[in-house]
């Protein structure tokens, strides 16, 4: 099945329309505070960096591809940025420990379970290939409509941290495994739909994890 990527990505964020303002507060929130917002970034290159690794995972050392090697660069790539924006922020080196990070068992969570979600659904039928791809695909499509509101949330309280070409290599990976999918017929819109809803409630959850997070340092500050 061939369905045009621009109807994809306006179908996506129809049916996320509901989450835009709770995540665009969200967001807000983090950026206008320096204690949770350079928090916040590691977790971002905390999950940049599982999303790399998830795609090491899924590879054959004799058969990985350029157009693979080439993603998984980009995904280190975005680590490295968030990383480093996090540690500006905080004047400090960061590891991944769950004291630098915000919800980092639900950070983790959103790529495990879905994972399994994935194997689950696809039964005899999941291979590598068709694990990577529809994985990648499934979380481009959150990170793109994410980080656009990430980027507006960034310009507002002017935080300096221009995403442009991280999103655009987003977009291109989105655009890259759609493609790969249908060239080799293996794009199913049912199956999509299914794992939207999966990564949906997900991600509503690991959103849910940080929020609370920050209300209860407020509570304990007041």
């Amino acid at each position: 099945m061939t369905v045009p990527i621009p109807d994809l990505v306006a179908e996506f964020s129809r049916q996320n329309w509901d989450l835009t303002e709770w995540t665009d507060s969200v967001f807000s929130t983090l950026c206008e505070n320096d204690k949770f917002s350079w928090r916040f970034l590691n977790t971002l290159s905390y999950m940049e960096h599982i999303g790399s690794y998830k795609i090491m995972a899924t590879q054959r050392a004799n058969v990985i591809d350029y157009s693979t090697l080439k993603h998984l660069n980009e995904e280190t790539g975005h680590a490295v940025l968030f990383k480093r924006q996090a540690e500006r922020i905080s004047g400090e080196s960061l590891d991944y420990s769950a004291a630098a990070l915000m919800a980092p068992a639900s950070a983790r969570a959103y790529f495990s379970r879905l994972e399994i979600a994935m194997i689950r659904l696809f039964g005899s039928r999941a291979n590598y290939r068709t694990i990577y791809l529809y994985m990648s695909m499934i979380v481009e499509f959150r990170a793109v409509w994410a980080y656009e509101i990430l980027q507006r949330c960034l310009d507002r309280h002017q935080l300096q941290i221009s995403l442009n070409k991280l999103l655009a290599e987003e977009q291109g990976h989105l655009y890259s495994m759609v493609r790969r999918l249908q060239a080799d017929q293996n794009f199913s819109m049912e199956y999509v739909n299914e794992l939207w809803q999966k990564e949906r409630n997900l991600y509503t959850r690991l959103l849910r994890k940080i929020e609370a997070l920050v209300d209860e340092v407020r509570t304990k500050a007041a």
